[in-house]
């Protein structure tokens, strides 16, 4: 893995004080055609944190239970703070439906995130034996024909997966696999990419056409969720981005946004707790009629508050709850 320079540090925390604004901002999105129209532009943030994982990541330095262990502990109690949030009138319930919520990882649409990240981690070393083989290119198939065999095909021929497939769809590596396998190819230094920027943001416009377009037929179809992220339209726009965001990150000349590398630093709490703060919130009276980008501020500026806070009252405790 080549050595990131502090520069190069401080700009990984902007990308991702961005993604987690786009992460905010999904969860406040209106359904229907408002995700097919909206989503394009913000469905970004899994590939990018996946990308950056997979760029700081080295075979020769593997060592996976320190990874595992910080993401774990957080989703652990995380996932209990919210079962106890979904409002169980009675206590014996509250056990099981924890133990199904931590092994299934839908308490929230953020935790399927969680398994993602740790099969990757654990998959590293054959990672890095695909990366450096012959083969490598074939890395990239993985992704674009899962989301066709077991997504797009299904909502094509009118079939549905039973009801196990689709647990560990949900919570699979599979869909999300190119983003970290280009990270890891690029923090290694066994792929560079040289197209010109000008040719990146054409491609970047093109993508977005065709994500609105083919969430379009998504909702047509009668797919609950236009605006999915495991999507082959959006396999090309976040490759897209995230190549720029990649070019940013590497030139010595592009500037570092304070503020959005703040919310990078909060990023991992935030990432846990904004739908935590979201459920508060609409709880206050007509709150969830307010436009959904006022929301999405709001909600971002308290979860951010609430983690910044909870680091400065917790101290080193507050690792168990990502702060």
């Amino acid at each position: 893995m080549r050595t990131i320079s502090e520069n190069e540090s401080n700009k990984i925390q902007v990308l991702r004080g961005l993604s987690i604004i786009a992460v905010v901002i999904i969860h406040n999105l209106p359904g229907g055609m408002m995700q097919v129209l909206w989503r394009p532009f913000f469905n970004f943030p899994v590939g990018c944190f996946l990308f950056l994982s997979g760029m700081l990541s080295d075979a020769a330095r593997w060592k996976p239970g320190k990874r595992i262990l910080k993401i774990l502990v957080p989703y652990v109690i995380w996932t209990f703070i919210y079962v106890m949030m979904s409002g169980y009138n009675q206590l014996h319930l509250v056990p099981g439906a924890f133990l199904r919520h931590l092994i299934q990882g839908d308490t929230v649409a953020v935790m399927y995130y969680v398994f993602v990240y740790c099969e990757l981690t654990l998959l590293i070393p054959l990672v890095d034996k695909l990366a450096r083989s012959k083969y490598r290119y074939l890395g990239f198939v993985i992704s674009p024909l899962e989301i066709l065999v077991m997504r797009l095909l299904p909502l094509v021929l009118g079939y549905e997966m039973n009801s196990t497939v689709r647990i560990v769809m949900e919570v699979s590596c599979l869909g999300w696999f190119t983003y970290f396998y280009l990270g890891y190819m690029i923090g290694n230094e066994l792929l560079k990419v040289n197209l010109p920027t000008r040719t990146l943001l054409l491609w970047l416009v093109a993508a977005v056409v065709l994500q609105i377009c083919e969430g379009y037929w998504y909702f047509r179809m009668g797919a609950g969720n236009g605006g999915t992220q495991t999507k082959l339209s959006v396999l090309l726009t976040g490759t897209a981005i995230i190549l720029l965001f990649y070019r940013y990150m590497s030139s010595k000349e592009t500037p570092t946004c304070q503020v959005l590398k703040r919310l990078g630093d909060h990023s991992f709490g935030i990432f846990f707790s904004h739908l935590a703060v979201m459920v508060i919130l609409l709880q206050i009276p007509y709150f969830s009629q307010i436009p959904w980008p006022v929301k999405a501020i709001v909600t971002l500026v308290l979860s951010y508050c609430l983690v910044a806070i909870g680091r400065k009252l917790l101290g080193k405790s507050g690792k168990l709850l990502a702060f």
